[in-house]
């Protein structure tokens, strides 16, 4: 088994082999789906490097290194995919789909809870968080730079076009931080908005569900969120808990702050019904009434 492998050679690789054995067992899910030259892409090592690591480990080659791995990963989803395929009623299928995404998240948390720490750690450093993506991934985006707002933190969300990229990058800083959803999508200008980001200086996360997608490759920090589903769709269940993980580790520290702030945002949510409640009927009629002759 090549988890077993890694660990007993682990203290004899060299460094690249080491680079390549940490990603292995961080991203097992994704390194199913890749060739040795995408591995080695990911990795900043040679292609070459790939196969001599598979061969240390005792294999003839990154082939059938690669086969056993896809075996390892396919019997992790076999039982919840032959669940969902046999399902006779609507509550057999919910059982199955519940059963998948336990099993993703559970595996999630194996290899690559890692690379979450890293992103928390960043994140609690920034100065100002900004946020984009393509397709949903630009909802999401919007979704979480609001959840910041709303407890006082700086946070922007964008979409990756080629006018509010420029704009957001003119207002960017080296204290800051781009976090990028890139889901399973290419995301090509997300992609190059972590570029340039990483050119001027800034640290950039990338949540994705495609480890080889333009964002996952060229971040400093790439959190692989598992999405395969039995139900032939991409799941996007698990980004959201895992970005709803990061936003509790990141409001943790400051838990007496977001509480004094829920009071506040209370009372002047009562202040609001106590103006609503004693405002004059004048001050509704007249505009009421422009209103409904403009629609005549």
């Amino acid at each position: 088994m090549f988890k077993e492998r890694i660990r007993e050679n682990y203290d004899n690789l060299t460094p690249g082999f080491r680079k390549l054995a940490d990603f292995i067992m961080d991203s097992t899910l994704d390194v199913a789906f890749l060739t040795a030259t995408e591995l080695s892409r990911r990795v900043g090592v040679d292609p070459a490097t790939v196969v001599r690591f598979a061969q240390e480990l005792g294999y003839s080659g990154f082939r059938e290194l690669s086969q056993e791995i896809k075996r390892y990963v396919r019997d992790r989803v076999t039982a919840s995919y032959r669940q969902v395929g046999e399902a006779n009623s609507t509550e057999e299928l919910l059982r199955g789909l519940v059963e998948n995404s336990r099993q993703n998240l559970e595996y999630f948390v194996t290899t690559d809870l890692a690379s979450v720490v890293e992103a928390v750690e960043v994140l609690r450093s920034a100065r100002h968080i900004w946020c984009t993506g393509e397709f949903t991934g630009h909802n999401i985006a919007e979704y979480f730079a609001r959840k910041l707002q709303i407890q006082g933190l700086q946070a922007t969300a964008f979409e990756p076009g080629m006018a509010s990229l420029a704009t957001s990058l003119t207002q960017m800083t080296e204290e800051d931080v781009l976090m990028v959803f890139a889901g399973t999508d290419p995301s090509l200008d997300a992609g190059y908005a972590v570029r340039m980001a990483n050119e001027k200086g800034l640290h950039t996360i990338t949540l994705t569900g495609s480890g080889v997608a333009l964002p996952a490759r060229e971040s400093n920090v790439t959190v692989i969120v598992p999405h395969k589903s039995p139900a032939g769709v991409p799941a996007f269940g698990a980004i959201m808990q895992v970005l709803s993980l990061i936003w509790e580790a990141l409001m943790t520290p400051s838990s007496d702050e977001m509480q004094q702030r829920a009071r506040e945002t209370q009372e002047k949510m009562n202040q609001l019904l106590k103006l609503r409640a004693e405002t004059p009927e004048y001050e509704i009629t007249p505009p009421g009434d422009m209103w409904r002759e403009n629609l005549g």
